[in-house]
């Protein structure tokens, strides 16, 4: 997908799964095939700007890229590419009583420091304690009633009301160990010799690369076989470059045509996998005419061909988006069958023209006309330093125009767009949203009237409907009914038109197979592919690759 879009999506919405910005790349030492012997890895971490920052404080915003997973783990995850499947990590299992009031936490008893030290539920606790006290900003914090630990590997933490929607934050937990904390203030320290659980220890640290060593006492695997991860700064200019020569092995950004420009040049070892993370949507501004009138809003979401916008600048790597919002290949099981048809992949001009005259608008010459006898005409907001989302944005303009409609598309400061998004002084703009382990939060960062202009309710949509819906959904603690109100939502989705879905958004990663197989991908969807998805997605994939033979 195109790189401007990533950078959008992964800022505003992954919290702890977005830790870096689309990669940017340098140069590096290209790795001996594994017939000599390899056991180093080239990767591309997409460090911003140009130099290292020597900061791997995990409760700074700063925090460097490696921080995360080579060092510091997270509890547990869900991965998005099986419908939400958990993942255990430094946390086996997870159990729920008392209607979601609380929950108990089964801790890895094998989980140790890279001192050699145990790791405990003494430091989850410390380390929840910790973020509250210090106020920092990391992104899985949760409030909570209490928080106990009745034995070295249990902790217990309760809560007020029922908790299930706080799942995917309690297992963004980060802990770090009490003995090298409790004396550090948590906002300015930058740990430069850090102590963590993961299966890295930093070897070396230099403004243009960081070398990382796979630890000897790693509690998870004692065999771990890339032993060495090489991590270069790499420029946008030189990433592909760097891509073709095998100089980086593993990246994470956003190639433009990448089946082409790098698939294709050696199919045999060249690979490249944007499995979806979230969609692509455009959003009314239902605040003002005519994008309040829901016929308006289903006209214009049936006059657009979803088919080309997933083909612009990646063909072959994007699919078009169910109507409900959710992505039939990976969010299929949370889809009511009553929508598992709710696909438009071409614009449907015949039906789009029902619905606007339903609205009041009838064609003349050409020109889709109101009653006041102008043609129907609105502007979509863009950001101006993103080149190809701008190009996208006039190939819907071109496709409406189609139906008779005349769009202008008006690139602006990003800080601009986010303040019209948040005071409703606009017609239309073009985002993306982010799916989790179940659609509840996703339809929450859409459709709760609470977060009108901010997240992915960039529309300003309200719904008693949904805010009643979405606040049942909180409380529900088992699939049956998660899938039962889901699809009363996605029913809005599709008969409310909220917002437009248009396409698929996807994890950007590249990888080389010459000297390394076992990376994840369409028939194997253990992780995320990219070296930023995650702690847990990182970590699954640097475990699970095995040397090349031959």
């Amino acid at each position: 997908m195109n790189g401007s879009l990533t950078h959008q999506i992964r800022i505003g919405a992954l919290g702890a799964v977005a830790l870096a910005l689309a990669a940017t790349g340098c140069s590096a030492s290209p790795t001996a095939s594994a017939a000599g012997g390899a056991n180093s890895l080239t990767v591309n971490l997409g460090y911003s700007g140009t130099t290292i920052t020597r900061n791997f404080n995990p409760f700074s915003l700063q925090a460097t890229q490696g921080t995360f997973g080579f060092q510091y783990e997270s509890l547990f995850s869900f991965n998005i590419l099986k419908g939400g499947a958990f993942t255990p990590w430094l946390v086996t299992k997870y159990d729920w009583a008392d209607g979601g009031k609380k929950i108990t936490l089964h801790l890895d008893p094998r989980a140790n420091w890279s001192d050699g030290s145990k790791l405990t539920a003494e430091d989850v606790l410390f380390t929840l304690d910790y973020v509250k006290k210090q106020k920092l900003p990391v992104s899985w914090a949760f409030d909570s009633k209490s928080v106990t630990a009745p034995d070295a590997h249990t902790v217990e933490i309760t809560f007020d009301k029922p908790a299930y929607a706080k799942i995917s934050s309690i297992g963004g937990i980060t802990p770090v160990p009490r003995k090298e904390w409790q004396s550090r203030d948590g906002k300015t320290y930058t740990n430069p010799n850090p102590v963590g659980s993961g299966p890295y220890r930093l070897k070396q640290y230099g403004a243009q690369q960081l070398t990382f060593q796979a630890r000897d006492n790693y509690w998870k695997q004692k065999n771990i076989p890339v032993k060495t991860v090489k991590a270069p700064v790499v420029t946008g200019a030189s990433e592909m470059g760097k891509l073709l020569s095998g100089d980086v092995e593993w990246s994470g950004g956003a190639v433009a045509d990448v089946k082409k420009q790098y698939v294709s040049k050696d199919p045999k070892n060249h690979h490249a996998w944007y499995p979806t993370y979230g969609g692509l949507y455009m959003f009314f501004n239902h605040t003002k005419a005519p994008f309040d009138n829901v016929h308006v809003r289903k006209g214009l979401s049936l006059a657009v061909d979803r088919s080309e916008l997933a083909q612009l600048g990646n063909p072959g790597m994007f699919n078009t988006l169910n109507l409900t919002g959710l992505d039939s290949k990976t969010q299929g099981k949370w889809i009511n069958p009553k929508y598992a048809d709710a696909e438009q992949p071409k614009a449907e001009t015949a039906k789009a023209a029902a619905e606007f005259a339903k609205a009041g608008y009838t064609m003349k010459g050409g020109k889709l006309v109101g009653k006041d006898g102008k043609q129907f005409s609105f502007s979509i907001l863009e950001v101006s330093d993103f080149g190809d989302s701008i190009q996208r944005d006039k190939v819907i303009a071109e496709e409406l125009k189609k139906a008779g409609i005349a769009v202008d598309v008006k690139p602006v400061a990003s800080a601009q767009i986010d303040q019209k998004r948040k005071s409703g002084q606009f017609d239309v703009v073009v985002g993306g949203a982010v799916y989790y382990n179940t659609p509840y939060n996703f339809f929450r960062d859409m459709l709760w009237s609470g977060n009108a202009g901010i997240w992915t309710n960039y529309g300003h949509y309200k719904s008693k409907k949904a805010d009643a819906l979405l606040k049942e959904m909180e409380n529900s603690g088992d699939d049956a009914s998660l899938k039962r109100i889901s699809g009363e939502l996605e029913g809005l989705m599709v008969d409310d038109v909220p917002a437009a879905p248009l396409i698929t958004i996807g994890v950007s990663a590249e990888y080389n197979s010459k000297n390394w197989t076992g990376w994840p991908d369409a028939q194997n969807p253990y992780a995320m592919p990219a070296p930023w998805s995650g702690p847990v997605d990182t970590l699954s994939t640097l475990l699970s690759l095995r040397p090349a033979k031959g």
